[in-house]
């Protein structure tokens, strides 16, 4: 049989595939290969952090600044006057409207607190900076405090009444210093106004009178049974 010069290409093409000379033969995918793919993890992205709330500021020191200052200086820190009391640090002291120049003794926060957006400021104010080291019981003066009892007054003696100066009629006592009708002066007088001497005779008026004497001694007017009548001795 004859083929034709037209149809012997095809022919020859035909028997090379069918004797597996028409080229390679198509590739089988490898189970490992596969296995090992689905084995391998799957990378998953890393979550970005989530930025952290800002710190809040903290309390500054504000003791012994004035009131004026005070306020600037929470308002540097977005501190908001409806944010800030002021106070009197005693009980007993009304703070009067005009506080400016008033000293700051302590705040709450204390200095170094937080002091996040929502905590109000306390200043507790004194007049005078010293006033702050002064508390009785949380009052000022200390006679203003419900506890405080007054000191004991001081007792004292009365002096001693000076005598009644001897007039020349009277009885002179032992320190009289008076002058005598007949013109001696210094000592005590007798009740005829003379002056007491010591070891004369005393009228019987001055009977049983203690006296003081010229010579500066102390004597009375007794009976003396051997000489009559009354002596000063």
């Amino acid at each position: 049989m004859r083929i034709s010069r037209l149809l012997a290409p095809v022919a020859v093409a035909g028997a090379l595939v069918l004797t597996g000379c028409g080229g390679p033969a198509p590739q089988t995918a490898d189970p490992k290969a596969n296995t090992a793919a689905t084995a391998a993890p799957s990378r998953t992205a890393t979550p970005t952090p989530t930025p952290s709330a800002s710190t809040p500021p903290s309390m500054p020191d504000l003791t012994g600044r004035t009131a004026q200052a005070s306020r600037e200086a929470l308002a540097a820190l977005s501190v908001s006057v409806t944010r800030i009391t002021i106070t009197a640090l005693h009980t007993d002291v009304v703070l009067p409207e005009a506080h400016d120049t008033w000293y700051v003794c302590n705040t709450i926060p204390k200095a170094g607190d937080p002091l996040p957006s929502t905590t109000g400021v306390t200043l507790n104010l004194a007049a005078k900076q010293a006033d702050c080291a002064v508390s009785h019981h949380g009052y000022l003066d200390e006679k203003n405090d419900p506890a405080y009892t007054p000191p004991p007054a001081p007792t004292t003696e009365a002096p001693a009444p000076e005598p009644a100066p001897t007039t020349g009629g009277g009885s002179g006592g032992s320190g009289s210093m008076t002058t005598c009708p007949d013109g001696k002066s210094g000592y005590a007088c007798t009740s005829n106004g003379h002056p007491v001497v010591d070891g004369q005779f005393c009228p019987n008026a001055d009977r049983g009178r203690t006296a003081r004497a010229t010579n500066g001694t102390t004597v009375t007017c007794s009976y003396d049974p051997s000489i009559k009548p009354y002596r000063w001795q």
